[in-house]
């Protein structure tokens, strides 16, 4: 007869191994089913192609958080399609310095969406595996978005265009026809010069010129060595004649100091002699300031020597006056010298 199972036992087996898949979970996982985590969601534009599930998302090079879900919806009204990527943020991965200690999480991430720009843009791991992740970043120039915060869900983060979204497009608005006529036409015009034969006379011209450069500088080289010479000499002829001004100049400073001190006796003999030389001008100026006062005293309104002057002027202009009259007479009747006037 079988031995009957020990419930207790049992019930201690399933309870221990709870207990080793708890604990696998917290070491193997690193705490993540405890972290603290905010959900956060965006909608790219374009593909999201090499993007996963578990992917990191970081802040400027900072891991963050990871995308936990990547979907699609259907718009019916729009008859369009969009791409949700949820992610999460763990706010134990950012130290908060300062008074915003005490902040909540998921306000400060409202306020940077809001009011600082904090935008979501896809980021290639590697260009060989493909792979990619979400990279968050400030842009305080771009405008607000246009859509009011949900008080509760995820926090909605706008998208900006990921690099190769930007050369997909560049490359959809490229005009490839044109592009490859204007090459084609370029490389004709190019074929025709070189069949013209210019460029065969230009290449041909370059080497005329580049002998007759050859031959110029061969001229040049031969007559350097002359002209070296010739310049040495002149810097000899130089150098002589400077230590000969430098010889002179000394004997002219000389010259020059003797002519200084008799300039300075000069001017100490005129500055004794300046002041008789005054004197004796100020005596001639009242000497002369008298006899002036005595010629106005002869010439005065009412003096007789004044009225005897005047009536001397007045015969004399009689005189002259009678005179000239002789004279026109004369010269009318000259023959009034020897027969006498009639």
């Amino acid at each position: 007869m079988s031995k009957q199972a020990n419930p207790a036992v049992i019930g201690g087996f399933v309870l221990g191994a709870i207990v080793l898949v708890v604990i696998g979970l917290i070491v193997f996982g690193s705490g993540a089913w405890l972290r603290e985590r905010i959900e956060m969601v965006t909608y790219f534009p374009g593909s999201v192609q090499g993007l996963d599930v578990g992917a990191q998302v970081q802040f400027q090079g900072v891991p963050v958080g990871q995308v936990t879900a990547i979907s699609l919806d259907y718009l019916p009204g729009r008859e369009s399609f969009r791409i949700p990527v949820r992610y999460e943020i763990w706010p134990k991965n950012v130290r908060v310095l300062g008074d915003g200690g005490d902040a909540d999480p998921r306000d400060v991430l409202q306020r940077l969406v809001d009011e600082k720009g904090l935008r979501a843009r896809l980021e290639s791991i590697s260009f060989v595996t493909g792979q990619y992740l979400v990279a968050l970043s400030l842009n305080p120039e771009l405008p607000k978005r246009p859509y009011a915060a949900e008080p509760s869900g995820p926090i909605r983060v706008p998208a900006m265009p990921a690099t190769r979204d930007r050369i997909e497009q560049m490359l959809t608005n490229l005009d490839l026809d044109k592009l490859v006529d204007t090459v084609t036409n370029t490389l004709a015009a190019i074929e025709r010069i070189v069949e013209s034969g210019d460029v065969a006379s230009a290449i041909q011209n370059l080497d005329a010129t580049l002998r007759e450069a050859k031959g110029l500088l061969a001229t040049l080289d031969d007559n350097l060595e002359p002209l070296a010479g010739r310049a040495d000499q002149a810097l000899a002829d130089y150098a002589q004649l400077a230590r000969t001004l430098e010889a002179r100049i000394d004997g002219v400073a000389d010259s020059l100091e003797s002519a200084a001190g008799e300039v300075a006796r000069l001017a100490r003999n005129l500055d004794g002699r300046i002041e008789p030389i005054a004197t004796a001008a100020t005596d001639a100026l009242g000497e002369a300031g008298a006899a002036m006062r005595s010629v106005q005293t002869l010439v005065g309104q009412g003096s007789a020597a004044r009225y005897q002057l005047e009536r001397m002027l007045t015969e004399a202009g009689g005189a002259a006056r009678a005179l000239r009259e002789l004279a026109d007479y004369l010269q009318r009747h000259p023959e009034a010298l020897i027969k006498g006037k009639r």
